[in-house]
């Protein structure tokens, strides 16, 4: 590990040793990591990437771990943050984005070109590329509707893949990243269409507020926690089931939106964990309803 350090830092890498995970979850929940790196340029990004492969050390690659639940114990290994590769270049009605650009800013800068289409993002507390990882979206829109094609590193053969249109193997909450664990997303190119300015920043306004009435922005949390079962709400069923409000340690099913699970105050990944195992199994046995987690457990 000393001598990948000593390599990292060599390609001008911002590292940190013992980093407490907590401290760059959504849920504020994680032991430490044995290195986090922090590369600020696609190039350092790729560099990172292959002195880990070299290396045989165990590795995550994340965006804003917005949904994600890091496990109590620490990782003895790396994880490797995007949120400092940012960047976004507009041309016409098209957009290339670098992985760790927020969908927020996303949104944001396609309104302010006259352009639609990413006004559901707005608000969404993800990178680009776990967005497009997960095929995250909201309000009848989702990262599948604008992601034209996508780059990323093909940790198996050592380059850079592109994959376009259908070969992005979207569905609902997934993609062809989420199904393979050998391709570390580095952007995607976005498509969007011609609007009124003035149209869009009101859809976005309206998304927003949406969100802060009926979502529990109060507690740190890593957004909906079951996926949308065919023909049911997740969060119905669970309310109907008599889980609102329901805690397991400092984990608590919120009593604003029973489809989230909210951090009440020390709580950890087992609370989480339980607290998951406990509505899926009152939902199955109450509704015959077989939910299906979205956060990923790490």
């Amino acid at each position: 590990m000393d001598r990948l350090r000593e390599r990292l830092i060599s390609a001008g890498v911002r590292l940190k040793n013992e980093y407490p995970l907590s401290r760059h979850s959504s849920f504020r929940i994680g032991g430490r990591a044995s290195l986090a790196l922090f590369p600020e340029t696609e190039e350092q990004m790729l560099t990172a990437l292959c002195l880990l492969t070299d290396a045989t050390v165990p590795f995550l690659v994340l965006g804003n771990a917005s949904n994600v639940v890091f496990d109590d114990a620490d990782f003895e290994g790396a994880v490797l943050f995007t949120t400092a590769v940012k960047g976004m270049r507009l041309y016409e009605n098209r957009m290339t984005v670098s992985a760790g650009t927020s969908l927020t800013a996303i949104a944001v800068a396609a309104r302010d070109a006259g352009l639609s289409g990413a006004e559901f993002a707005y608000g969404i507390p993800a990178s680009l590329g776990g967005a497009v990882y997960m095929n995250a979206g909201a309000f009848g829109g989702c990262m599948a509707d604008i992601c034209q094609n996508s780059t990323a590193f093909d940790l198996v053969r050592r380059e850079v893949v592109t994959f376009r249109g259908v070969e992005q193997c979207f569905g609902y909450r997934t993609s062809i990243y989420e199904k393979s664990d050998r391709y570390a997303i580095l952007g995607a190119e976005l498509l969007f269409r011609r609007g009124q300015t003035a149209e869009i920043d009101e859809r976005m306004n309206d998304y927003l507020a949406r969100r802060r009435r009926t979502q529990p922005l109060e507690y740190p949390s890593a957004g909906s926690v079951f996926k949308r079962p065919e023909g049911h709400f997740a969060g119905k069923l669970i309310e109907d089931c008599g889980l609102k409000g329901v805690t397991v340690g400092g984990a608590q099913v919120s009593e604003k939106h029973a489809g989230f699970i909210v951090n009440r105050g020390g709580a950890t990944a087992a609370d989480v964990r339980r607290l998951v195992e406990l509505i899926h199994d009152r939902v199955l046995c109450e509704t015959g309803v077989d939910l299906e987690c979205e956060i990923k457990f790490l």
